[in-house]
């Protein structure tokens, strides 16, 4: 089952304000890299909005989360706004551990 789960426009379609990318299973150290950088060339798509859903995301680890921080840092470079949902208790912890909350609530507010 894979992780990343992200329906591609067909290049004939022009850009959407929103694009949607679904985890599921385990975002761990052995996935962080990879998920990252499938992040990054959804960003570099150009949409306004980057939904990250974490609905059927079973675990996330702080190494996990690595993944999600080259993301920030690349939404922001391309004026992306990036948000993650339906985080779990676990996922919520997580973040929260590692500081991502901190960094997502200081972009969305324009605190920094």
């Amino acid at each position: 089952m894979p992780l990343f789960r992200h329906r591609r426009r067909p290049a004939s379609v022009p850009p959407s304000g929103l694009e949607v990318v679904r985890l599921r299973g385990d975002l761990d150290a052995r996935s962080a890299a990879r998920t990252g950088r499938r992040l990054l060339r959804v960003i570099e798509t150009g949409p306004d909005v980057l939904e990250v859903d974490l609905t059927e995301l079973h675990h996330l680890s702080p190494a996990g989360c690595a993944a999600f921080f080259a993301a920030v840092r690349a939404a922001r470079a391309r004026g992306t706004r990036l948000i993650i949902t339906h985080p779990s208790d676990q996922a919520r912890t997580a973040m929260r551990q590692i500081g991502l909350t901190y960094v997502l609530t200081h972009w969305e507010t324009g605190t920094r």
